[in-house]
């Protein structure tokens, strides 16, 4: 099985490098990843161990070439004794080739090498897959914390100023104390509230700078209706059975599968005979220091050249039992990859089920959380006309005002729950990577959220 090369992204690694944006200018979803690829020890480590991996496949293939070799020697002999030869020097090479024509172990080590390769592939994937997840997640963080923060600091103005139209109510005789209290306690909490949402977005922003080395501030608001042009399928089936497939902890396991299987070949192949192909050629020669004629009657100078090739076969007999047992052991682990596999696909699909119907409801609530808003907004509108004519009271627009920015909170909310719904569904569908971040650099002009803007 062929998977997607895992460097295909390193040319934006490059390009990333050339536009990363100055500190001021408005950060997008994808830029951010991109920042976090290079400043992040964790998927720099990944890539590393990749690389170590995938030398397995060579590792594997190599043990099918043939292995040749260069010998040779130098020796002088002393014979100090000698009445013919004070010594004698010897020298010696040979080239030897080894061919495998029939391993079964070696053939099943190839397999499982490019079945480890292939498997780191898809763990690197894996890492970026759970980068992109973690820093979208917190670019997300941002701008939801960031709306919440916009909306307590509306809130608290608009509080503000109701309780000040009370205590001057009070102060001559045209409000109640229980309009100033009402006022303070909403004000009050007010001030609680945007106090809560400043620590939080001072968090948010601080995980993302974990990630990223970037300035939180940097972060480009997300217009969710401009997400939404692009659709998400409504075949679920199609879906399913793309979730089965190309999910990634689903080709991890399926590579995981063959590593077993590669390991039962060798087991099997155990009990089998190898056959290999030996040749070689070498020279021997030995000369005798101050040779003379005894020397060649007794051998002590002399030169040959040999060279020999043949089949050697070994055939297993008997191993005490131990390759049984390690047959039956790789039939064990070829069953359990197949049930981590079947589990894999059965996951992936309960979790591509869960976060599609999370979008399509999402989006659904989205949209009717949005006439809520404008409906609540009406509301305070008509409120505080209804008091400017002595149909409503201070505490009849107080209510409306809550209400409203509760909604517009719901709203914040609902968006950011939106926006990882639509990324656990890539994740699951096994689609998420560096090119589709380009779906969320769709953005407003202006640096306020479109949450914000509908409000008063």
């Amino acid at each position: 099985m062929h998977i997607r090369k895992v460097n295909a992204f390193m040319p934006l690694f490059l390009s990333a490098l050339i536009i990363l944006p100055a500190s001021g200018h408005s950060l997008t979803l994808q830029e951010a990843v991109l920042s976090a690829s290079i400043y992040d020890s964790e998927i720099s480590a990944a890539r590393n161990a990749q690389r170590a991996d995938s030398q397995k496949r060579l590792q594997g293939f190599a043990s099918l070439l043939p292995v040749i070799s260069l010998n040779g020697s130098y020796i002088k002999q002393d014979q100090p004794k000698a009445t013919y030869a004070a010594g004698v020097t010897r020298h010696t090479y040979s080239l030897n080739l080894t061919q495998p024509l029939f391993d079964i172990a070696k053939y099943a080590a190839w397999k499982r090498g490019d079945a480890i390769a292939n498997y780191a592939d898809v763990v690197l994937m894996l890492a970026e897959q759970k980068l992109i997840t973690r820093v979208a997640e917190a670019y997300f963080r941002v701008i939801y914390q960031r709306d919440v923060l916009k909306s307590a600091i509306n809130a608290k103005a608009a509080y503000g100023k109701q309780l000040s139209q009370t205590e001057v109510a009070l102060k001559v005789g045209e409000g109640t104390r229980l309009e100033r209290d009402e006022a303070q306690a909403n004000y009050d909490r007010a001030i609680a509230d945007e106090i809560a949402a400043k620590n939080d977005l001072q968090e948010a922003g601080i995980i993302f700078s974990r990630l990223t080395g970037r300035n939180p501030d940097e972060i480009q608001p997300v217009v969710l209706s401009c997400i939404m042009r692009f659709p998400v399928s409504d075949d679920f089936k199609a879906l399913e059975q793309q979730a089965g497939q190309n999910n990634l902890q689903v080709r991890a396991a399926l590579f995981q599968l063959e590593q077993t299987k590669a390991d039962l070949i060798a087991a099997h192949g155990a009990h089998l005979p190898v056959v290999t192909l030996q040749a070689g050629y070498g020279t021997n020669w030995s000369k005798a220091e101050d040779s003379n004629l005894l020397d060649y009657v007794f051998g002590t100078t002399s030169k040959t050249r040999s060279s020999n090739i043949g089949i050697n076969v070994s055939i297993p007999l008997f191993a005490g039992g131990s390759q049984i047992s390690q047959s039956v052991e790789a039939v064990r682990r070829r069953e359990q990859g197949k049930d981590l596999l079947e589990d894999a696909r059965r996951k992936a699909r309960q979790e591509t089920q869960s976060a599609w119907l999370k979008l399509k409801n999402g989006q659904n609530q989205y949209l009717a959380e949005k006439k809520a808003l404008a409906s609540a907004k009406n509301k305070v509108n008509s409120t505080a006309y209804g008091r400017k004519v002595g149909l409503r009271t201070i505490i009849d627009e107080l209510n409306a005002e809550q209400e409203y920015y509760k909604s517009l909170q719901a709203l914040a909310k609902l968006q950011y729950e939106y926006l990882n719904a639509r990324l656990k569904l890539s994740v699951e569908l096994g689609e998420l990577d560096y090119s589709q971040l380009d779906q969320y650099r769709c953005a407003g002009d202006n640096k306020k959220s479109p949450l914000i803007k509908q409000g008063r």
